[in-house]
């Protein structure tokens, strides 16, 4: 009797489950806000833009997140918008919102509209509240500086840099050109040397020791042949021999310099240059050979 109990209880249950059916599945609605993450997480951002766009129409601007204007606005600019990219982005701020990676990109398209004002503030922005990002920044900060003459903190972004960055030819150049105008001579015979030792043809700084040597050969000459004019004694002309000495050691080194820039630049710019060396060497036809660029050109 209690099989029987029990083969009829088991009977009824499989008849209740039988006729109960298959329970239906939903599936769980999907904002466009989700849907705009998820392909911007992809990289499909001409998607992500347009599902951007229509979650904010729908929206209420008080409802919105100022990062969800954020990440709308790099989506944007990543789909090649930086129009509506800078719109959102000034969405997010007016939200409170603000984040490293919001104004690196507004630096970004600051620097694509050539708009330096923008960029400049955005990078000091950065600079100020996002220290940790002063690595990544430091090369175009001290490009902008240099740009808008501020030597000062053109100086301090250089030596934020990283050492790979300090050895890059470009901002060599430029770090040189920067010295130059502070006339800060030691750190420049130092700059020559390293831009010609990673490029024999560097004009400038040919230029640099061409024209370093020349004046102080020039300007011993003179020295040492005024003083030998104003006291003409044996003990004189003795020192005015080994003085010349020295200027002539001096023009021959401006010598090698001037003759790799005539190389790559004949003509009067750097004639008188040699006209004068000769001069002073007494050669005067190699002398006149020169004269005749600063005559005919």
């Amino acid at each position: 009797m209690k099989r029987f109990a029990l083969y009829f209880f088991v009977a009824v249950l499989f008849l209740a489950v039988a006729c109960s059916g298959p329970k239906k599945v939903t599936t769980p609605v999907v904002s466009d806000k989700e849907l705009a993450e998820q392909a911007g997480l992809s990289g499909n951002y001409e998607k992500a833009l347009e599902l951007w766009s229509l979650y904010f129409t729908k929206t209420p601007v008080e409802q919105v997140a100022g990062s969800d204007f954020a990440n709308a606005a790099g989506v944007a600019f990543k789909a090649g918008n930086t129009s509506q990219s800078v719109s959102w982005f000034d969405q997010a701020r007016y939200k409170n919102f603000a984040s490293a990676e919001m104004y690196l990109t507004l630096a970004e398209i600051y620097k694509e509209q050539k708009n330096i004002s923008k960029e400049l503030t955005a990078l000091e922005y950065l600079q100020t509240n996002y220290p940790e990002k002063s690595g990544i920044i430091s090369r175009r900060l001290f490009e902008v500086y240099n740009e808008i003459k501020e030597p000062g903190k053109a100086l301090n972004a250089w030596k934020n840099m990283n050492q790979t960055e300090q050895n890059d030819i470009q901002l060599l150049n430029q770090y040189f050109e920067l010295q130059k105008g502070l006339k800060d001579t030691l750190v420049c015979d130092s700059l020559a040397n390293v831009l010609l030792d990673k490029d024999a043809k560097n004009v400038a700084a040919l230029e640099w020791n061409a024209f370093k040597y020349y004046w102080k050969g020039e300007n011993r000459y003179q020295r040492e042949m005024e003083k030998y004019n104003s006291n003409k004694t044996n003990k004189q002309y003795k020192i005015l021999l080994e003085e010349l000495d020295k200027s002539t050691a001096d023009f021959k080194k401006s010598l090698g310099y001037l003759d790799r820039l005539w190389n790559i630049e004949p003509g009067k710019k750097y004639a008188s240059y040699f006209a004068n060396i000769y001069a002073r060497f007494g050669d005067e036809a190699k002398a006149k050979s020169y004269d005749k660029y600063l005559k005919n050109n």
